[in-house]
């Protein structure tokens, strides 16, 4: 039991880290199916993909012209806050395609709407040029695993600068969150806006309609995924437009883009084929990247100060998730030990009802122990959950090893051995 307490803590070819994710993924899936509608009206994500670039004959990187013509498409509808996430970080700009037209249109909206973009680790622009009409944010980090960090190299996050903004806006009732918190687990959602249906054609994604229905699907595909595919919704949470819907001369479809931009959080992004920018979402599996910021957002407009975060650090790198974990695994080998000394009983296995229902009790009150311990985790804390998985695995195999030697079975074995042998 020691020996394998240290494994745990000090976690070799990440076994620990691997199952810490599955568990977190799993109840991630189960829980999109709940994850209130709060935020979504509120945010509204900008797609640049292949389908424009042919419809505009166009290329990657997109031309300064078209750049500006994008943003300056989107800012006529008055948002909230608009954030590009491109990294800016060679100037192409030529006599045919000066970017010029690009600063032009930062310099005319700066003063109406907060303009935010990522500053790359390295680039040819400096603060006297591009980032002098708009505010940097910092996409790029390292050693955060999983999580989301509102804070990284002394710029906020693209997150944590949108919130902001959002918290600050006559119709919003929240307090800036401090950027120095803790990073956010992020939390997917799956059920789409009423208002996508009005922006694109929906029959191909994954309808949310019953949910027990629904969540059973999810647990059927997670234990049986060898036998058929994941669940996955193939459709972004986030309402999203693509880049041509803005051009958009119809009355109808110009009132849609005011009703998805207006007063809106807008986040720009882009998925190109062979530029590929994307994240893997539990929900949806590879997503594009500027839907890992929006859900961001999502969640800390949805939660505020409550969102879903990692367990604080206790000693070094141990976080309370990792010693909860430990005390788990010395209940489940106590339980074991118990479970021995009932099936072994007078010093050999005799079966009897009263044992296997001794055994069954025990059981389901270990598994109980365990959905309390993860629900005060993800529910009442708030936390990324404990290695649930691994503590499952390790109960079902003990478990099945102690009834199969209860099993009438058993005594069959020991009845054709003992004479088989004489």
């Amino acid at each position: 039991m020691f020996f394998l307490i240290v494994l745990l803590i000090l976690d070799p070819f990440h076994i620990t880290t691997a199952t810490d994710k599955a568990s977190s993924d799993i109840l991630n899936r189960l829980n999109a199916l709940f994850y209130p509608s709060t935020g979504q009206e509120e945010i509204t994500v900008v797609l640049i993909d292949d389908t424009y670039l042919n419809l505009e004959s166009s290329h990657w990187p997109l031309p300064y012209a078209q750049q500006s013509k994008i943003f300056r498409q989107i800012l006529h509808y008055q948002p909230k806050s608009l954030f590009i996430d491109f990294l800016y970080t060679h100037d192409r700009s030529d006599d045919a395609d000066p970017i010029q037209p690009l600063y032009n249109v930062f310099e005319r909206y700066k003063y109406k709407v907060p303009i935010f973009v990522p500053v790359p680790n390295q680039t040819e622009f400096s603060s006297t040029d591009l980032f002098k009409y708009v505010t940097p944010v910092n996409v790029q980090w390292d050693g955060q695993e999983h999580y989301y960090p509102l804070n990284s190299s002394a710029l906020p996050t693209p997150a944590s600068a949108l919130y902001n903004v959002y918290c600050k806006s006559a119709d919003s009732e929240c307090n800036a969150i401090d950027e120095n918190a803790a990073p956010i687990s992020v939390q997917w959602g799956a059920k789409l806006s009423n208002l996508q249906s009005h922006i694109t054609n929906n029959d191909h994604c994954k309808s949310i309609d019953n949910i027990l229905t629904m969540s059973f699907k999810v647990v059927l595909s997670e234990v049986f995924w060898k036998l058929g595919p994941s669940w996955r919704q193939n459709c972004p949470y986030s309402v999203s437009l693509m880049a041509q819907h803005l051009s958009a001369t119809d009355a109808a479809d110009q009132a849609v883009l005011k009703r998805a931009i207006e007063g809106k959080t807008v986040l720009v992004g882009a998925l190109i084929q062979g530029a590929r920018d994307e994240v893997y979402s539990p929900v949806h599996g590879l997503i594009a990247g500027v839907y890992l910021h929006a859900m961001a957002l999502d969640n800390l407009i949805t939660y505020g100060v409550g969102y879903f975060r990692p367990p604080p650090e206790l000693i070094g790198n141990i976080d309370l998730g990792d010693l909860t974990d430990c005390l788990f695994f010395i209940l489940v080998f106590l339980w074991r030990d118990r479970v021995l000394s009932i099936v072994n009983r007078d010093g050999e296995v005799e079966v009897t009802k009263d044992k296997l229902k001794k055994v069954m009790r025990l059981a389901l009150g270990l598994l109980m122990a365990l959905i309390i311990t993860v629900f005060i985790f993800s529910y009442v804390l708030n936390y990324q959950p404990i290695n649930w998985v691994a503590q499952l695995i390790l109960i079902f195999t003990i478990l099945s090893i102690q009834v199969r030697a209860l099993s009438p079975f058993r005594k069959a074995i020991q009845y054709i051995k003992k004479h088989t042998q004489t």
